[in-house]
């Protein structure tokens, strides 16, 4: 992934293995924030209510700069570690994957569970498909009509797009662009007469 991209997941996915009577099932999901992951845990204890164990881990931040993971009562760094071991490899963000261990009866020892937890997330994750995201910046512009044509050309040879636009005496616009292109196409807009705004300067 360049500066520009991010990987997630485009939707929700199951997996299931069987490890000596006890039932593993993953489920790989994308989420925009925490609140969100905490919705569909909760979501996902209520449907699993007879379960022993919900392990899980996700991932935030368009670099996967934030990330959590959690036991829930396993021994230590047998179920979140694992499972948050195979969303990172896979290069996933914005992303999360829940384990829930129905117990069989029989203990698998740190070993078996570090598999066992690892293997459901990596299934789940594979039953999924991915999206590759932009990150975007926004720039707010006032110009000429003639500008304003020009300007809307060059966003989309940037990969940018026009959010929002208002006429009046002038043309004024919210671009959006890939972020590392942002600096030198202000630049250059100034250069040209443009008044430029960028998004968190304008309120």
């Amino acid at each position: 992934m360049t500066a520009d991209h991010y990987l997630t997941l485009a939707g929700e996915s199951t997996a299931m293995l069987r490890e000596k009577a006890s039932r593993f099932i993953g489920i790989a999901f994308p989420i925009a924030n925490e609140e969100q992951f905490k919705e569909r845990l909760t979501t996902a204890q209520k449907e699993h209510h007879a379960a022993r164990h919900w392990c899980w881990a996700y991932v935030l931040g368009h670099h996967g700069e934030v990330h959590r993971s959690n036991d829930d009562g396993e021994p230590a760094g047998t179920a979140g570690k694992p499972i948050l071991r195979h969303l990172q490899g896979a290069g996933l963000t914005y992303s999360a994957v829940i384990v829930v261990r129905y117990f069989g009866g029989t203990l698998l020892g740190k070993g078996g569970l570090v598999q066992a937890y690892g293997e459901a997330a990596r299934a789940a994750i594979e039953q999924g498909t991915t999206d590759q995201c932009v990150v975007t910046a926004l720039v707010h512009l006032t110009c000429g009509y003639a500008q304003f044509d020009k300007l809307r050309s060059e966003v989309a040879d940037l990969g940018g797009s026009v959010m929002d636009s208002r006429f009046d005496a002038l043309c004024h616009a919210t671009i959006a662009l890939p972020q590392s292109r942002v600096p030198a196409a202000v630049e250059r807009w100034v250069l040209q007469g443009v008044h430029v705004i960028p998004h968190d300067q304008s309120k």
